[in-house]
């Protein structure tokens, strides 16, 4: 991705952060399924300490591993932030 595309799309991130496109102009993506055991093992942390950095129940963490639960649409959203950008993420939650 070219450095003007990487400046044109934080642009429109921005102005989706503050309302000021209609929904109808963009897009987002939730994915269908996401592996929540190879995002916590590319961290290197353990199930307590994924669980507790951001702020997860360490029971739901295991059943997802465990493919006895799958995350719903909001969860996956924010497992993929995690996978993304985990410091951001541990940042905002430690207030």
């Amino acid at each position: 991705m070219s450095g003007s595309r990487i400046v044109e799309s934080m642009k429109e991130a921005l102005a989706i952060s503050r309302d000021e496109l209609a929904q109808d102009t963009y897009r987002i993506h939730i994915p269908e399924q996401i592996n929540v055991k190879a995002i916590r093992q590319q961290m290197g942390l353990s199930q307590p300490a994924f669980a507790k950095r951001f702020g997860l129940s360490l029971y739901t963490l295991r059943n997802w591993e465990q493919g006895k639960r799958q995350p719903d649409p909001a969860a996956r959203a924010y497992l993929k932030v995690i996978e993304q950008v985990p410091d951001v993420v541990s940042k905002v939650l430690a207030g």
